[in-house]
């Protein structure tokens, strides 16, 4: 390694350090990673086969259902009796995944731009930057309770549709950084085919929603060589699977997955109204669009406006990324129509195809920049964002629970269930009434009154009781409403305040 490339390792892993302690801080202080619902204690406290299993509630997601309570027994086993705080040690545990996984996202990014030779070392951070930015502030309309691209309702969807998003446009970013699946599989050695073999099993596992990120990206770049082989008349198709086996079986696969995910307790549970439901989930989709930041759909604008008039020319990549954008949103759209169509209007959903539009929103910047340093002023539109957070000033960001509860008030409740099931066991009792909070929704939500047995699994498995105590009912009650301040109608308040009112109606 000569002098050159040990002082870019060093630039390199010095901001993954910045970001990774940044990061780490905003998931465990600054708005931390919480159990709360009833479907956090659920994946904390059980395994799973690592595998796909036919006829399951959820199939295919593997990584989130495999890492989730893997996470969860290392905050509970390793770092609670150090700690001896158990809300706490599944926040630093959770904080600890979370931030490897998104520096790691991050820091492809600028590497990205370093490998493919398109900017410095220098200038690949500072794009960094920007694109992390841009994922806090894509929802911001004022300086209270926003929303943003790595935000999700609860625990879970952190783990189930924010990292397996994070998962899947890791692979996408490293595999364009190499020149593509097939150069990144026949020029690596042994150890990392290993490796990427087992990152591309987790992504395709991890979420439908989430690996249509793969799928887009692979299915872009098959369609784009079979349409630039038969337009020069020179398409084989003995040739064309040939020099495009890895992908296909890649895609294979994935379609596998889908096939798999039918067979599950989830499938089987959602609505079949896809047709029907496709007029109002395209309606929401476009209501996610027009909540984008202002000055962040602004800088979108101009940079488009200008790179079209100094840069603009339609060539292969170009027609990569439209493909891309294509299949991801028609994909998007008709999973939505067929689960629930609001789907669409969720971060950890729109994230599928924000992250892309990003990386070529930066890359058409980057040509500007190259063609003149004056463009790079463009970024201080998004300086307008100051601006909206000065309206209605507040906690900058929603919550990380569909209640928007504090975490103080959150490790309060975690608290009085412990405290509940530490007297019944003290008592010598096998069994109690579980009284937590009222809310004014069906089965009680978050805290379900069928979260008896999840909530009681993980605490004995976490070595929190030291006998399993078994719930024999839940019993809402506004007496803990009042003693944690929490409304009963909180849940749906909050719900309305982040995806609209048009969204519950």
């Amino acid at each position: 390694m000569n002098t050159k490339s040990k002082k870019t390792f060093y630039i390199f892993t010095i901001y993954g350090i910045i970001i990774f302690i940044s990061l780490f801080l905003f998931l465990t202080i600054i708005n931390p990673l919480v159990v709360y619902d009833t479907d956090d204690w659920l994946y904390i406290g059980q395994f799973r086969k690592p595998v796909p299993i036919i006829g399951h509630w959820n199939p295919i997601k593997v990584f989130p259902e495999t890492f989730m309570p893997l996470v969860s027994y290392f905050g509970a086993i390793i770092i609670n009796p150090i700690i001896h705080n158990y809300c706490f040690s599944l926040t630093l545990a959770h904080g600890l995944f979370g931030g490897i996984l998104l520096t790691f996202y991050f820091i492809e990014f600028s590497l990205l731009f370093y490998r493919k030779q398109f900017a410095s070392a220098s200038l690949s951070i500072r794009y960094g930057v920007l694109f992390i930015l841009l994922h806090f502030i894509t929802y911001i309309h004022d300086g209270n309770n926003n929303i943003f691209l790595l935000w999700s309702q609860d625990l879970t969807c952190f783990y189930n549709y924010t990292l397996s998003a994070i998962l899947c446009a890791s692979f996408v970013i490293h595999s364009i950084s190499y020149g593509g699946i097939k150069t990144l599989f026949t020029k690596s050695p042994i150890y990392k085919k290993a490796i990427l073999v087992i990152w591309l099993y987790f992504a395709i596992f991890s979420n439908l929603f989430s690996s249509v990120i793969l799928a887009a990206y692979i299915g872009a770049e098959l369609v784009s060589q079979l349409f630039s082989s038969v337009t020069r008349k020179t398409f084989d198709l003995k040739e064309y699977c040939s020099n495009n086996a890895i992908s296909l079986f890649i895609i294979l696969f994935w379609f596998l997955s889908n096939i798999i995910e039918t067979t599950g307790g989830r499938a089987d549970d959602i609505g079949k109204s896809t047709l029907t439901n496709i007029s109002s989930t395209f309606v929401f989709a476009l209501i996610n669009f027009v909540s984008i930041n202002v000055f962040i759909t602004i800088l979108g604008i101009v940079i488009g406006f200008l790179w079209i008039r100094k840069c603009g020319r339609f060539n292969n990549v170009i027609a990569k990324c439209v493909l891309y954008f294509i299949f991801t949103i028609m994909y998007l759209l008709v999973l939505s129509a067929t689960a629930e169509p609001y789907y669409i209007y969720r971060a950890e959903i729109v994230i599928d195809i924000l992250f892309f539009l990003f990386i070529c929103l930066i890359a058409a910047f980057n040509e500007l920049i190259r063609k003149n340093r004056n463009y790079f002023r463009l970024v201080y539109i998004l300086a307008g964002t100051t601006v909206l957070l000065l309206i209605h000033p507040g906690k900058v960001f929603y919550s990380y629970n569909n209640s928007n509860a504090s975490y103080k008030q959150c490790e309060a409740l975690i608290n009085d269930i412990i405290s509940q099931f530490h007297d019944a066991e003290e008592s010598g009792a096998t069994e109690l009434t579980l009284v937590v909070p009222a809310y004014d929704v069906i089965y009680n939500w978050p805290l379900a009154d069928f979260a008896g047995d999840n909530i009681a699994t993980a605490l004995y498995h976490h070595n929190i009781t030291q006998s399993y105590i078994s719930v024999k009912e839940i019993t809402p009650s506004r007496t803990k409403n009042a003693l944690f301040n929490i409304s009963e109608f909180e849940l749906e308040k909050n719900l309305k305040e982040v995806y609209s009112v048009l969204l519950v109606e």
